[in-house]
């Protein structure tokens, strides 16, 4: 995997921190101008991201991170995955990521939702909630 860079056309002579791509296995990225293959089985959160979140890192001596995705990997993770068991479960990091999902975007204004909200203000608002009957 270490010519991954080269086929892409990028100096790993320089300090550079960036993606380079997806493969069936796992993802390639380049750190401070050295090339890590990281599988799907080691670190299998990444099996459920599109390329442009991937794209989003930063780095420095200390690891790897990607704030939208909320993963921060150290460099000896990466290097030694063997040495570091998977600490949160994919399942539990769906949820989380699924939750911050639906927040932002519950919370994005539009000229659709303007409409709708003054719609549904001109015939009473939104309905009250039935209450429940008190259990004797």
């Amino acid at each position: 995997m270490s010519n991954f860079a080269s086929m892409l056309g990028i100096n790993t002579s320089e300090s550079k921190t960036c993606f380079l791509g997806t493969l069936p296995e796992g993802i390639a990225i380049l750190v401070s101008g050295r090339e890590y293959f990281l599988r799907y089985t080691d670190f299998p959160w990444f099996e459920y991201c599109n390329a442009v979140e991937l794209r989003d890192m930063t780095a420095d001596r200390w690891g790897v991170y990607w704030n939208a995705l909320d993963i921060d990997l150290s460099i000896d993770s990466i290097e030694h995955p063997e040495q570091f068991p998977e600490k949160i479960p994919v399942e539990a990091w769906l949820r989380a990521r699924n939750r911050k999902a639906a927040q932002t975007l519950g919370s994005i204004r539009s000229a659709k939702k303007a409409i709708a909200s003054r719609h549904n203000g001109a015939k009473g608002g939104r309905p009250r909630k039935a209450k429940k009957p008190a259990l004797a």
